[in-house]
């Protein structure tokens, strides 16, 4: 009995990591756009939201759901007027995701090994392939261009599609 609730305590907390790895990941891309858009516009004034679903945080910046796949990065005031700022806030999340799965790459490749006293060394090599994996998804995802099949983002156009339609000069 002790060992089936050790296995269903281990099995808990690494939905819950892979939940959190998720929330990061989709995070650190929308805030990618973020950063694109402060860059291209000088305004402060943007609000993401990260998961669909029940909802688990809103502050004036954020939203997090508790379905964590998915983001929706949305500037408060139209300053993006120009192609060129369009483009540069739509890179910004792929570039993120880039740079992420490059950093996780050379983690991986390079033969990181951490030493951890709580995690066992198997581990956090699973959960380091776990988020390159994820970012991997993420980028290839947001890149393709194409419309999006799930979730509230759902037939909403990929970041891809969307600089494919700036860069011909149509609207989507």
């Amino acid at each position: 009995m002790p060992r089936t609730i050790a296995v269903m305590i281990e099995l808990l907390a690494s939905i819950g990591a892979l939940w959190l790895l998720s929330l990061l990941s989709t995070l650190l891309h929308e805030l990618g756009h973020a950063l694109g858009y402060v860059l291209a516009t000088g305004d402060a004034h943007w609000h993401i939201r990260v998961g669909w679903g029940r909802r688990l945080l809103r502050t004036r910046a954020l939203t997090v759901n508790l379905l964590v796949f998915d983001g929706l990065f949305t500037p408060l005031e139209r300053k993006v007027d120009t192609r060129a700022k369009l483009i540069t806030t739509l890179l910004g999340g792929p570039v993120a995701s880039l740079l992420l799965v490059l950093g996780l790459s050379i983690l991986r490749l390079g033969g990181f090994s951490p030493q951890s006293e709580v995690l066992a060394d198997g581990a956090i090599e699973f959960f380091l392939n776990a988020a390159l994996s994820l970012n991997l998804y993420i980028l290839i995802l947001s890149i393709v261009p194409a419309h999006y099949l799930y979730g509230e983002v759902k037939g909403l156009e990929t970041d891809g599609l969307q600089i494919l339609h700036a860069m011909r000069g149509s609207e989507g």
